[in-house]
């Protein structure tokens, strides 16, 4: 349904209903600073399906980068914003309801002079995501869809609860 796997989502719904420990999923990538020309960082990692994928990041030029990729940032507010519109598919999708258009939106205002050590304000402190949506269904039922994306889009509960993190120096 709308370019969702619902058997192999209800599969996995259902193991970890049996086994919570189904659904833990490991993450480890690496990344490098290039120290020539050209983007500033860059990683390549494997897909589920074997392939490979490639990022780049690059500071916009008043943060002293060439502005020739996507700002680290960038990153986070699409990954975020991609995950909350994946799961409201998914919420459709496991209702039955249809979605023949979905897109999404976000808008911040950062704040860089923390980065740049002038300033102790945060860089970020609203995040607005926007979804367009047409369905198959009543207003009362996207608001349904929007709450279930809103309670269960791990991007969502990333951003909106503290998480612990560890930076470590290696070699």
């Amino acid at each position: 349904m709308h370019n969702l796997n619902t058997e192999a989502l209800q599969a996995t719904i259902d193991a970890a209903q049996a086994d919570p420990g189904a659904a833990t999923q490991p993450v480890r990538f690496d990344g490098e600073w290039n120290t020539g020309e050209g983007p500033q960082f860059s990683t390549s990692f494997a897909l589920p399906n074997g392939e490979t994928v490639s990022f780049t990041a690059d500071f916009p030029p008043p943060m002293g980068g060439t502005g020739s990729a996507p700002g680290p940032l960038h990153y986070c507010f699409w990954g975020g914003l991609a995950c909350y519109a994946m799961s409201f598919a998914q919420e459709a999708a496991l209702r039955g309801i249809e979605i023949r258009s979905l897109k999404a939106r976000v808008e911040t205002e950062m704040d860089m002079t923390r980065a740049l050590g002038v300033s102790e304000t945060p860089p970020v402190e609203q995040i607005d995501w926007y979804l367009d949506v047409d369905a198959d269904a009543t207003p009362e039922q996207l608001a349904e869809l929007k709450k279930g994306a809103d309670d269960h889009c791990p991007g969502a509960y990333c951003i909106r609860n503290p998480i612990d993190l560890q930076t470590h120096l290696e070699g």
